[in-house]
């Protein structure tokens, strides 16, 4: 992360399950020091439900329980006995967005053996990992913007959209 790059603390997390055409996906709502929320979309299940799990709302998911445990739930059974993992791990930064895929990512800055790492990876995880080893998440204000205009839409008036591809002079074209 450079210098001069704005941060902010995300000081709460809210895990959620949405539903599209039966199909539940997991979203994450990352509330923000100045109030702002950045949600991340199409969360897998497991990685909400241990999200949940981790900062004590599991219970607020109703999602169909599966007796199988995830990897997320092994790695929260046997955190205690992964400290030098702890020991390395700085921070999370939820740094950028793609908008060719229309995906978030978060990097992961860790000091291992005094040389320092940064891993790029998918935001839901990282975060995971954060919580998992209480280390703090930030998100750039710059993600924070581009949240904020997707949220928002095209600000063009839909029905200019539409006169673009109509033509007055001949109804009977199509």
């Amino acid at each position: 992360m450079s210098r001069e790059e704005s941060v902010l603390r995300v000081v709460d997390f809210e895990p959620l399950v949405t539903e599209t055409d039966g199909y539940e996906m997991g979203a994450l709502n990352c509330l923000l020091e100045n109030g702002d929320v950045l949600t991340l979309y199409n969360v897998p299940i497991e990685i909400t439900k241990a999200i949940a799990k981790l900062i004590k709302e599991d219970d607020v998911l109703d999602v169909e329980d599966d007796s199988r445990d995830s990897i997320y739930e092994l790695l929260i059974m046997i955190h205690p006995k992964l400290e030098a993992f702890k020991e390395s791990l700085n921070q999370v930064v939820i740094d950028s967005f793609n908008r060719t895929f229309g995906t978030y990512s978060a990097s992961l800055y860790m000091n291992v053996d005094g040389i320092y790492l940064k891993r790029v990876m998918i935001p839901s995880h990282a975060i995971f990992l954060a919580l998992l080893f209480d280390k703090p998440v930030y998100v750039t204000e710059e993600v924070v913007r581009i949240s904020r205009e997707l949220d928002e839409g095209p600000e063009d008036n839909e029905e200019d959209d539409f006169e673009l591809f109509t033509d007055d002079d001949d109804d009977n074209e199509f």
